[in-house]
């Protein structure tokens, strides 16, 4: 076993097992994800079209939360606790608009996504204010 060809074949299978094991720790890691996102829904979504709602809407605010931030929050951390909570106030409004039923933690995680998805805010600074919102 110690042609080129061979070593190339070993180096190929070493190559395709890494691989694998990338995708498979992606897959369950999105898998979780997905799990911890939905379950603070409470009664919420049940069927595949309420859960394809809540993903709309969830894409549609992702702009309007952007915008909604660089217009209101000035960077100063004390203000970014206010700052997120009325514009959760306002994601709610939104939400029952569309006869959408979502939980104020479940809106919190998509502020927080949206926000670091839009670099927006720190990590430790985020965090601390989101623990603040009601």
């Amino acid at each position: 076993m110690t042609d080129p060809m061979s070593k190339i074949v070993i180096l190929f299978v070493l190559i395709q097992v890494l691989v694998i094991a990338l995708v498979i720790r992606r897959v369950l890691k999105l898998s979780f994800s997905v799990k911890t996102t939905f379950q603070g829904l409470g009664p919420g979504p049940t069927t595949l079209d309420q859960l394809k709602a809540v993903g709309d809407f969830a894409r549609e605010q992702h702009q309007r939360i952007g915008e909604y931030m660089r217009a209101n929050w000035s960077g100063f951390s004390e203000q970014l606790p206010s700052v997120i909570t009325s514009l959760t106030d306002e994601l709610e409004r939104n939400a029952k608009a569309k006869g959408l039923t979502m939980n104020r933690e479940f809106l919190k995680t998509m502020v927080a996504s949206s926000l670091r998805a839009h670099k927006i805010g720190k990590g430790r600074e985020l965090g601390e204010a989101l623990k603040k919102v009601a």
